[in-house]
């Protein structure tokens, strides 16, 4: 049924009278009255009829207007639905981050979004930066942060936010906490703890062994908290990054030399992706807070 015409239906059948109607409904009366005509014709039936006390509904204009006042409230209730939509009252973001970003940033992004709209759904998909692309491309994500990778998709939007460092890290129990500098140590023959090279932090990573021609034990690992771990027990050494780690009081690290080590974050969107108020929030959030 049309809306309007169902409306005007509905209308009529309160008020008794094509001129409270129309006011009603600041429409003119013939306009209600084609409105009404055009719905008989729809259904083939005679829906109301008229005497001293105005328009009253036929046994079939019953029914019809049974079923006219479900569609009234399911129709009030798909607009009510849209509209908190659309003001952040109800749906949800899906947000995705690689390793280093989710750690370091998403807790209070998640955080401030999760004040400013309690009543959204949040979620976070933790992936390497290329699979977040991924998914961002098939736009099975709404946005998210992500360190750089080797090549960018074009379909997504890439706007700087940060930057961050590789170090190699080790445990202040190590023989290399005794150095002061990258120059003059020997990695040969060390573990090396990496996150797992298809992510952005292992691709950077293999470059610098081959720029090095380094040749050492490899231990690729999905968890950062792992890594560190593992590096407390003084055997082993890491490419991590640098804000990942400059905090924790059983690590050191040493600076090593070469820019290709620092690496950009990005926020990452499709570029069709349809902002909403949340989703126009946590961007802003993004934008406007300073990190260091």
């Amino acid at each position: 049924m049309n809306l309007q015409k169902l409306t005007v239906f509905l209308t009529l059948v309160e008020t008794r009278k094509m001129t409270l109607t129309a006011r009603k409904l600041g429409l003119s009366t013939p306009t209600v009255s084609f409105h009404i005509k055009s719905l008989e014709e729809d259904y083939g039936v005679k829906l109301f009829r008229t005497n001293a006390g105005g328009y009253r509904l036929t046994d079939v204009g019953e029914m019809l207007y049974h079923y006219a006042m479900q569609l009234s409230r399911v129709n009030q209730s798909l607009e009510k639905s849209v509209g908190d939509y659309k003001k952040g009252e109800s749906g949800a973001i899906k947000l995705g981050a690689s390793g280093v970003p989710a750690q370091l940033y998403m807790p209070e992004l998640i955080h401030q979004l999760a004040e400013r709209y309690p009543k959204i759904k949040v979620s976070l998909d933790v992936q390497t930066a290329p699979e977040i692309e991924k998914r961002l491309v098939l736009q099975e994500l709404d946005c998210g942060l992500i360190l750089e990778t080797p090549k960018k998709e074009g379909d997504l939007v890439y706007e700087p936010f940060t930057t961050d460092n590789l170090v190699l890290a080790f445990s202040r129990t190590h023989p290399f906490a005794e150095g002061q500098s990258v120059e003059g140590i020997d990695l040969s023959g060390q573990i090396l703890l990496v996150h797992r090279l298809s992510s952005s932090t292992g691709h950077f990573s293999e470059s610098w062994f081959r720029e090095q021609n380094l040749q050492v034990d490899l231990i690729q690992l999905d968890s950062v908290s792992t890594i560190s771990k593992m590096l407390s027990y003084g055997k082993a050494v890491a490419l991590i990054s640098k804000k990942l780690i400059e905090n924790e009081e059983h690590l050191t690290y040493f600076e090593l030399p070469g820019e290709e080590l620092e690496r950009q974050i990005y926020f990452v969107y499709h570029r069709n992706i349809w902002k909403s108020p949340p989703f126009q929030y946590f961007q802003g959030l993004v934008g406007e807070t300073k990190w260091t």
